[in-house]
């Protein structure tokens, strides 16, 4: 069966809004996020905060796209800068000398820092807990 262009191009549309699923896409995010960070896996925190900027970089203005992704891959640049560690959930009981314990410090304040960007980002754009209500009648 042939469908006129017409029909198809009113197809197209959903009919319904993704949005209540990117906030639990999201949700999840940042529970994986915290879970990761807790346990010394840098790398899954890394790709976690990756994945949440994947999820809010579609929101951003496009004017302030470029000076946004800049600041972002920054983080990332300068971790780079630090140099590699392995994840602390793969030592064990292996004993780590002082350059990587100044290295795994120096990561962890680059990734922390990172996730505050992301949740300052997150509330810019109204999607986090910055909440303000216009209504002068609400205590």
């Amino acid at each position: 069966m042939e469908y006129e262009a017409e029909e198809v191009e009113q197809n197209r549309k959903s009919k319904y809004n993704s949005g209540v699923a990117k906030e639990i896409r999201r949700n999840e995010l940042w529970k994986e996020t915290n879970s990761h960070s807790r346990n010394g896996n840098f790398t899954k925190w890394n790709e976690d905060l990756d994945c949440i900027w994947s999820e809010l970089c579609a929101d951003i203005k496009s004017e302030d796209f470029k000076d946004k992704k800049k600041e972002f891959d920054k983080f990332d640049l300068e971790m780079i800068e630090i140099g590699k560690i392995e994840d602390t959930t793969k030592q064990g009981f292996k004993a780590l000398d002082k350059d990587f314990y100044s290295k795994r410090d120096k990561h962890y304040k680059k990734l922390r820092e990172k996730e505050i960007f992301l949740r300052r980002l997150e509330n810019s754009l109204g999607k986090g807990t910055a909440y303000e209500d216009d209504d002068e009648d609400s205590f």
